[in-house]
C-alpha cells in the first residue's frame, strides 16, 4: 500500500479492492487493525492508517511537480473513466495513485460509517 504511488494502476485496483473486502468483513480483529486510526503496535508494526498518513504526506510533496494539477486530475479521472482518449503522460502513475486513494479514502469512510455501531442511548430517547 505504501507504494500507491508508484505501483501500475491495475495493482493498485487490486490492492485497495482487497483491503476493502478484508475490511468489510466482520471480524473483530480485522476492524481494529484495519479500522482502528488509535490502535497500538509494536514500534516495528504499521497500520493501515499510518500507512495512509505516510502517502497523504508523500502526495502533498509530489504533486508539488505537477503543473496545473486541478486540471490534470480531471483529465486523469475522464480518461480512467473511458471519456477522454489521451492523457498527457508526464506524472501519469502519480496521478493515477492520488485517484485511486481518493476513491479508497472514501471507499474505507463508508465501511467504517457502515460497521459503526448503533448508539443505545441515543435509540433510547427517540
Amino acid at each position: 500500500m505504501g507504494r500507491i504511488l508508484e505501483q501500475p494502476y491495475e495493482v493498485n485496483l487490486q490492492l485497495t479492492a482487497v483491503l476493502s473486502r478484508l475490511s468489510s468483513f466482520s471480524h473483530p480483529l480485522l476492524h481494529e487493525y484495519l479500522l482502528n486510526p488509535y490502535i497500538h503496535l509494536s514500534p516495528c508494526c504499521r497500520s493501515l492508517f499510518s500507512v495512509l498518513i505516510r502517502l497523504m504526506g508523500q502526495v502533498m510533496q509530489r504533486i508539488q511537480q505537477v503543473s496545473h494539477l486541478s486540471d490534470r486530475l480531471l483529465d486523469t479521472r475522464r480518461h480512467l473513466l473511458g471519456l477522454k482518449q489521451e492523457t498527457g503522460l508526464e506524472h501519469l502513475t502519480l496521478l493515477r495513485g492520488v485517484v485511486v486513494l481518493e476513491e479508497f479514502c472514501k471507499e474505507l469512510a463508508a465501511i467504517a460509517f457502515v460497521k459503526l455501531p448503533l448508539d443505545q442511548d441515543h435509540l433510547d430517547q427517540d
